[in-house]
């Protein structure tokens, strides 16, 4: 649930950056770059000026360790054998990836960067198509609409390489391939955390009527 930061962090550095900031056309990770001024990579450009770059770092930290222990505290909540926990396993990976993101910047570490965001954007959406397969036979409703965030996610991810040739914003399609997810992370921990806080006030409820 406490992945919601996502949002919080990025919306305070976007608020300081001292150059127009694009939701379509920038990328996600141009508030975390440490230097300021044009930025080429590959076929994408921008000019990029964000000094609370280390809060946006920070919250790509904070969020991949959260990840990371929501899919291994919850491990037993999730069906199957074998799909389920191959997606909870890449959803670590995910995890991982975005801490990565944190502490090797754009600008500061291109190809891990790239290596920690492909891990965190492909794993993590793979991962919930995964757990959407291993929830079909005992809740229908919820896997198809978690296969159906991990599709859209893929498709994201899929597109981003090559969202200028077909003159989309880089910001746009990053968006569609990582806000689907962290909206889907935090819904599911608050089911999750609902049903728990459910069992123990039944159990309570049925201590109390045994004593009485």
């Amino acid at each position: 649930m406490l992945t919601v930061v996502f949002f919080v962090g990025q919306a305070v550095a976007q608020s300081a950056s001292t150059v127009p900031y694009s939701l379509y056309g920038n990328t996600i990770s141009d508030l975390g770059s440490t230097a300021c001024g044009p930025v080429t990579f590959g076929m994408y450009h921008a000019d990029i000026c964000s000094p609370l770059n280390a809060v946006m770092n920070a919250t790509f930290v904070a969020c991949g360790l959260l990840t990371a222990a929501g899919a291994l505290g919850t491990w037993r909540a999730w069906p199957g054998r074998r799909v389920a926990p191959a997606g909870l396993v890449l959803l670590v990976l995910a995890g991982a990836g975005e801490v990565l993101v944190g502490l090797r910047p754009e600008n500061a570490g291109f190809v891990l960067h790239s290596v920690g965001a492909a891990l965190a954007l492909a794993g993590g959406n793979l991962g919930l198509l995964l757990l959407g397969i291993g929830l079909r036979r005992v809740r229908p409703r919820v896997a198809a609409l978690t296969m159906l965030v991990g599709v859209v996610g893929l498709v994201g991810v899929i597109t981003f390489t090559n969202a200028p040739r077909f003159d989309l914003g880089m910001g746009l399609v990053e968006r569609l391939a990582a806000y689907p997810l962290v909206i889907w992370l935090v819904i599911a921990g608050a089911c999750l955390l609902g049903a728990q806080l459910r069992r123990a006030v039944s159990t309570a409820l049925g201590i109390l009527q045994t004593m009485v």
